[in-house]
């Protein structure tokens, strides 16, 4: 089962592929009511979570978010933190060189985390820029 949300001008493109536990999260999340927006992924994230793949993937390409939202993403983690093992989750934070505030961004979402390592990879360009 696979749950895709097309990235609007204020909210996130969500690719989250079940069959092979690659999630994706880009573009910029400022949704008019975030509880609403993320409803859906969380749900998703739950019933992945009953029967997760052997190797679960995370990746985030976030140009801008609001508090709300980092508020869900540090959940999403979290979630996956708390029930898969530490060496079948990877959590990638792709940020472009020279955007230092989703640096720090990372960085701090990064320390948040005590057993899961969040990766900070830097990338020319986001691929999953508006």
């Amino acid at each position: 089962m696979t749950l895709h949300i097309d990235g609007q001008r204020r909210s996130l493109l969500v690719d989250m592929n079940t069959d092979t536990g690659v999630f994706l999260f880009a573009g910029v999340s400022l949704p008019e009511n975030t509880n609403t927006f993320f409803e859906p992924v969380i749900e998703e994230l739950e019933d992945y979570l009953k029967s997760p793949c052997p190797h679960t993937t995370l990746n985030f390409y976030v140009e801008y978010l609001n508090t709300s939202s980092a508020l869900f993403l540090r959940r999403i983690v979290m979630m996956c933190e708390a029930h898969l093992a530490i060496d079948s989750l990877e959590v990638n934070w792709h940020y472009e060189e020279d955007d230092e505030d989703i640096y720090e961004f990372g960085l701090d979402f990064q320390s948040i985390f005590k057993k899961v390592d969040v990766q900070l990879i830097a990338v020319k360009d986001n691929p999953f820029s508006s």
